[in-house]
């Protein structure tokens, strides 16, 4: 069955995410097919340092803009409508240039929801 999401029943909570950061977040779906996707808010100058992640993910970037730092120097700047895409096993630093709101989907990698599948 289709699920539908409107701005104003979005549920937000505060999640750790790498590096110890929390983030006000609002799952999308999670528990199936081997994928998770949510919505997370950082505020201008929110940084989740230095970090890798098992699998794949795939950021959207619905508003503000975001810095992805690699650990060779090499720097992009996302501005909203922009999308990265991250390896598994790239290792990066993601920093909010401004208050932003992105989407994120990526592969499971949580034990608890791999058992599910």
């Amino acid at each position: 069955m289709s699920r539908y999401f409107p701005k104003e029943n979005q549920l937000w909570v505060q999640a750790p995410v790498r590096g110890g950061t929390i983030m006000s977040k609002s799952v999308i779906w999670e528990g199936r097919f081997g994928v998770r996707s949510a919505l997370f808010r950082m505020p201008s100058g929110m940084q989740i340092p230095i970090h890798t992640h098992p699998g794949w993910v795939q950021v959207m970037v619905l508003e503000g803009e975001m810095e992805i730092s690699g650990e060779e120097g090499e720097k992009d700047i996302i501005p909203a409508g922009g999308c990265y895409f991250v390896e598994p096993g790239d290792t990066h630093i993601e920093t909010a240039l401004l208050d932003t709101l992105v989407l994120v989907t990526q592969e499971e990698d949580r034990p608890e929801f791999l058992k599910a599948n």
